[in-house]
């Protein structure tokens, strides 16, 4: 199980930052998806990379930020949030993998 994170975590910091020149409530789960992840994968880099419309990490916030009132909480709160439905998705998918390598190799 993967505990929160931190509002002091550097990842949430870049996403609040990310936010804070919108009025992010009123964007899209889509927008906000992608400019979490944008924050987090140019957090330490100059500029980072663009997100694209493919990157499968936007549909696992989106799926996210539709399922709880996000709207209601502070640009702290929902950066947190995000990153750590994120860190739950990164988790789950590595077991996943771990899983389906001991079923291939008849460990499991």
């Amino acid at each position: 199980m993967v505990r929160p994170v931190s509002l002091g975590d550097t990842r949430v910091r870049a996403v609040s930052e990310a936010l804070r020149p919108y009025v992010w409530r009123g964007l899209t789960p889509e927008m906000v998806s992608c400019l979490a992840l944008a924050a987090i994968d140019g957090h330490g880099v100059a500029g980072g990379a663009p997100v694209t419309r493919r990157d499968v990490r936007i549909g696992v916030l989106v799926d996210f930020l539709e399922g709880c009132r996000w709207r209601s909480l502070t640009a702290g709160a929902v950066s947190r949030q995000l990153v750590t439905a994120l860190d739950t998705w990164r988790h789950e998918s590595q077991w996943l993998e771990i899983e389906l390598r001991w079923l291939l190799d008849g460990d499991g």
